[in-house]
């Protein structure tokens, strides 16, 4: 035969090897489970305060979704913290002052019901952008992966170690860099369909003043804007939020150069302080047609577009349709 010869005797000698090796790990593997079971704090969860969506936690309750946040000893996958909302504040002003998104807001609070924020309100804001997500097994995570059709790598300590067998946490936190959520409550489900549909009238731009009670900046005192302004570079090209009918261009009192689309189902929206218009009235346009250039028309403190939603002839925030 070639090679070394190998005997009976040492073929029993490496089967006894083998099942030492085997008897020790299995020993070490039982043993860790014990001590981390006995030593180390689980992260335990109260069923009660969250309910599953296709699999996904989405808690309604906001204290222990926020306790869990605070005690929660893994890497979560993102710097993370506790904020408070002040008086006047929106989510979108957290959003700017964090250079985040609104739907990474959304997504790092499970819990909430409603996009209007309230004096008080705690949130949790990652401060980089992206899904925050619980998850209560770790192929929870690779399913999410799926659905964001995510390619990079997942952070956070989503994985239940091998010494976890016998005391597994019940929720894990995995973080996805730069997307959007794909699973929301059924409270806010409505306004993403309705997200769906519509699409930001400028490809950028900076939220610099929101809809509601505001200091009026042509006069003293306060006053109700009827829209959002997003400030940006004059001369910016502006879409329509949705595809339409033009209704009306020209010059309106207050709002300067301005153009008004006529959408299904009863919509209208208004894009005001243009520099120029690009469309007639009565022409059919799409998301993708250019029908005015930002301007400072009107009223107006500097280059910015003011852009105002309908329905049916009742102003709507404008934050619901293009967040």
């Amino acid at each position: 035969m070639n090679g070394w010869p190998i005997t009976n005797y040492q073929i029993w000698q490496i089967k006894k090897w083998i099942r030492a090796i085997i008897v020790s790990a299995a020993g070490i593997l039982v043993l860790g489970n014990i001590i981390a079971a006995v030593f180390i704090n689980k992260v335990h969860v109260d069923p009660k305060s969250y309910t599953l969506k296709e699999g996904f936690p989405i808690f309604h309750s906001s204290d222990d979704y926020l306790n869990l946040v605070q005690r929660y000893h893994h890497d979560i996958g993102a710097k993370v913290i506790i904020y408070t909302i002040r008086r006047g504040e929106s989510f979108w002003d957290v959003a700017r002052r964090y250079s985040i998104s609104i739907d990474t807001i959304i997504a790092a609070n499970p819990f909430l019901t409603s996009l209007l924020a309230h004096e008080g309100l705690q949130i949790v804001v990652p401060t980089s952008d992206g899904v925050l997500l619980p998850v209560d097994n770790f192929y929870d995570a690779y399913r999410m992966a799926r659905l964001l059709q995510y390619d990079d790598a997942i952070t956070g300590d989503y994985r239940q170690s091998v010494f976890r067998i016998l005391a597994p946490d019940d929720i894990r936190f995995a973080f996805f860099k730069d997307t959007r959520p794909a699973i929301v409550s059924d409270r806010l489900q409505s306004l993403y369909n309705i997200r769906k549909i519509f699409q930001n009238p400028l490809r950028y731009g900076m939220y610099s003043s929101l809809y509601g009670d505001r200091v009026d900046p042509m006069r003293e005192g306060m006053a109700f804007h009827n829209g959002v302004d997003i400030q940006v570079r004059m001369g910016t090209p502006i879409y329509p939020a949705r595809e339409g009918m033009v209704s009306y261009t020209g010059w309106l009192d207050g709002y300067g150069q301005t153009v008004i689309v006529q959408h299904p189902d009863g919509y209208v929206t208004t894009y005001g302080h243009c520099s120029s218009i690009k469309v007639r009235t009565g022409e059919m346009v799409g998301k993708k047609t250019v029908i005015a250039l930002v301007g400072s028309t009107g009223r107006s403190t500097g280059p910015h577009l003011h852009f105002m939603t309908m329905r049916h002839g009742r102003m709507i925030n404008p934050l619901l349709f293009i967040w």
